[in-house]
């Protein structure tokens, strides 16, 4: 990984601060070779794996991702989408989730909701940037069944009841999968669309690219 310092004015065009963005070295060649042509969601996946770590200041990485998201998304404003990748399916809502659902938890802090849907897929709202673990988590308990296995829903939720607070099959040593709330439910989500941005970008499937040329 190699560390982009896009220029001032480029950062100021896009409302994105004037932090290091770690990139991998195919990327950060291209921008050099494209006239500093900013690669976005490879500056987005880098900040992502960087706030993944135990000891990263991840809330200070949390507005720079969203904002990447949000210039990736561009002016999607769909309220569901359905996005899936090799032996997984997720549906993103827009609205607030309804209970029951379960959260997706680092520090306390809630990422993420998931619920069932009647066909035991799961739905899922984010309230905050997701890190690379947390992209990671979702999508493993997203997993589809085999025949005969106990859905999506089924697994989620007796993985809460039996680890509300450790890591456990679909989460990490730094999320939590937790029961419920632990107050009063986020009043708005995020936009599917920069939500669907994130995952994508993350996982490299599927992922939309709207790079803009000012370095």
């Amino acid at each position: 990984m190699i560390e982009l310092h896009p220029r001032p004015d480029a950062l100021d065009l896009l409302g994105l601060p004037a932090i290091p963005y770690p990139v991998a070295l195919p990327a950060f060649q291209s921008a050099v070779a494209n006239d500093g042509e900013l690669p976005l969601v490879d500056m987005l996946r880098g900040l992502q794996r960087r706030a993944a770590a135990p000891d990263a200041d991840w809330q200070r990485l949390a507005p720079p991702m969203a904002r990447l998201a949000e210039l990736i998304a561009g002016d999607d404003a769909r309220e569901r989408i359905e996005l899936a990748g090799e032996g997984w399916w997720l549906e993103l809502a827009g609205a607030g989730m309804e209970a029951p659902a379960l959260t997706l938890q680092r520090d306390g802090v809630v990422l993420a909701a998931i619920a069932g849907r009647t066909d035991g897929r799961l739905r899922a709202c984010a309230y905050h940037p997701l890190d690379a673990a947390a992209i990671g988590a979702l999508r493993d308990l997203a997993a589809s069944p085999a025949a005969g296995e106990a859905s999506c829903w089924e697994r989620a939720c007796a993985l809460a009841a039996a680890r509300p607070d450790a890591s456990g099959d679909g989460v990490d040593d730094l999320h939590a999968l937790v029961e419920g709330w632990p107050g009063d439910p986020p009043a708005d989500a995020r936009a599917p669309a920069c939500v669907a941005a994130e995952i994508s970008a993350c996982l490299q499937e599927h992922a939309p690219r709207r790079d803009t040329d000012a370095a």
